[in-house]
């Protein structure tokens, strides 16, 4: 989740045949009214949806290293989610199956499972209340024997956001949801929390804390750290870097991605 109230050029604004209002099943399509924001790369999700009658991609990919014996290596390709806006504040979301590769002396590879949510902004951000968004999913146990979780896991984020100016802004989660090994289902609770600040008039970046907190004996909490940059390179396309460490023995002690949205 990054600020979404970044300053833009005027020659990144739209014309007026790309801004027009299109036809649409649940009404009249809504007109952008600002720049392309995504869920990309942070963490958090963003607390803003998709305009109405609009349909926004957001890929990347994922490189994670485990200094272990042996090493962990893992890549993930493309990180798809589908975000389809049926209101002007709900969305409808895809996350398509990612390519998975984990190589830890043996290599594993596969897809991981789809997920199917929603989102919906509920409190805009009003004198010192925050604007608050709550986001669900569901994973269904579609990807390859290897990957898979076997089971059915339901999610449930609360994602919020300040902004302390036209710089500077503060946000983070508070998740809880099902995960599941091959044999065995378990609550997880995660969470985060980080700054973000508008560096240009097309740039900004961020800094996050975030811990996933399994409620196993035997799966260890894992915590990290990362930062980000996000450009956009026009009103309707974003590219995106992160870089991150774990911060404690059970986390992976690098993770890096890159990635590419676009909407219309």
């Amino acid at each position: 989740m990054l600020l979404t109230w970044c300053t833009y050029s005027p020659a990144q604004k739209p014309s007026d045949e790309s801004n027009r209002s299109l036809p649409w099943p649940f009404g009249e399509a809504a007109p952008f009214t600002g720049p392309i924001s995504t869920d990309r790369p942070s963490f958090s999700p963003n607390v803003t949806t998709v305009p109405k009658g609009h349909v926004q991609f957001e890929t990347g990919y994922t490189f994670t290293y485990d200094d272990k014996n042996p090493d962990v290596t893992t890549h993930a390709f493309p990180e798809t989610l589908v975000r389809i806006g049926l209101t002007e504040t709900f969305e409808a979301r895809i996350e398509w199956p990612t390519q998975v590769y984990i190589n830890h002396g043996n290599k594993v590879n596969g897809l991981n499972d789809l997920a199917l949510g929603f989102k919906k902004q509920v409190i805009q951000q009003s004198k010192w209340i925050p604007q608050f968004t709550v986001v669900g999913r569901l994973f269904i146990p579609t990807g390859d024997k290897n990957i898979t979780s076997n089971h059915v896991n339901p999610e449930l984020q609360a994602v919020m956001s300040y902004a302390f100016n036209d710089t500077l802004s503060a946000f983070g989660t508070a998740n809880v949801g099902g995960a599941s090994t091959k044999n065995k289902r378990f609550a997880r609770f995660s969470s985060s929390l980080g700054l973000g600040v508008n560096l240009a008039s097309s740039l900004s970046g961020f800094v996050e804390y975030f811990g996933l907190y399994p409620v196993e004996r035997a799966i260890q909490d894992t915590h990290f750290v990362q930062t980000g940059l996000v450009y956009q390179l026009t009103y309707h396309l974003q590219v995106d870097a992160r870089v991150g460490t774990g911060l404690n023995h059970g986390s992976d002690d690098l993770l890096t991605g890159a990635g590419l949205s676009w909407r219309f």
